[in-house]
């Protein structure tokens, strides 16, 4: 089957089993298709592995703000990648950033060159001037989640964060801290819970993704008088 670009415009993603599987197989036919492409032979080249920021680019536009590939601009990438990225994302390591523009580069002239996308070249322009400020902002810990706070106090403690029984005992250790009023690990988030991701309520993100899309549909009407 053909793969269509804008089969996500549509999708109202809320997380349940019908829009994860409709988001999943989209990540996974965009990639296919991007791993056939020149842009994708050559990233391939410099990562074998790549495709987690792509994937993450997809999930965040759909599931935080609303919007398809189709539908980004400059404006939703800029959220993307100066608020969602370092709030959500916990590296393993600090270069594990070093990947992260040049994938969604090499993805974005894909999507130009095959797609024809209206954005592209104003989204590619956007990621060239961000590439050598993103491990900065990846590494800003005021732009920090509470998930992601608590991932790196944990690493930076000792423990082996992707270790379910290490992450468990720091946990634990984390709480038993706060309790006890202890000042051995830094307070800076409550008591966590690694099973909670505190996630809006569907009425909420609806309103949230409403009100965002809202103030996009304003900018661009501005725009448009300014250039009259």
């Amino acid at each position: 089957m053909k793969f269509n670009i804008n089969q996500l415009d549509e999708v109202e993603y809320d997380g349940s089993y019908e829009s994860e599987e409709a988001l999943t197989q989209y990540q996974d036919s965009v990639l296919e298709e991007f791993a056939l492409s020149f842009e994708g032979k050559e990233r391939i080249k410099a990562d074998p592995e790549m495709g987690f920021w792509i994937t993450r680019l997809i999930y965040y536009g759909i599931g935080y703000i609303g919007v398809s590939l189709p539908q980004m601009d400059e404006g939703d990438i800029n959220e993307i990648i100066t608020d969602l990225f370092p709030r959500k994302i916990s590296l393993g390591s600090p270069e594990d950033a070093d990947d992260a523009i040049p994938e969604l580069l090499a993805f974005w002239q894909f999507l130009g060159s095959k797609y024809k996308l209206p954005n592209a070249d104003t989204i590619i322009d956007y990621l060239t001037e961000i590439k050598p400020k993103f491990n900065t902002i990846m590494h800003d810990s005021s732009k920090f989640g509470m998930a992601k706070s608590f991932m790196t106090m944990g690493q930076r403690a000792g423990f082996d964060m992707a270790d379910q029984n290490q992450m468990n005992e720091f946990m634990q250790l984390y709480n038993k801290n706060i309790i006890e009023g202890q000042s051995g690990i830094p307070s800076t988030i409550k008591a966590f819970d690694s099973n909670r991701e505190y996630p809006l309520s569907k009425k909420a993100n609806a309103k949230k993704k409403q009100k965002r899309k809202n103030a996009k549909a304003s900018r661009k009407k501005n725009s448009k008088k300014r250039k009259r």
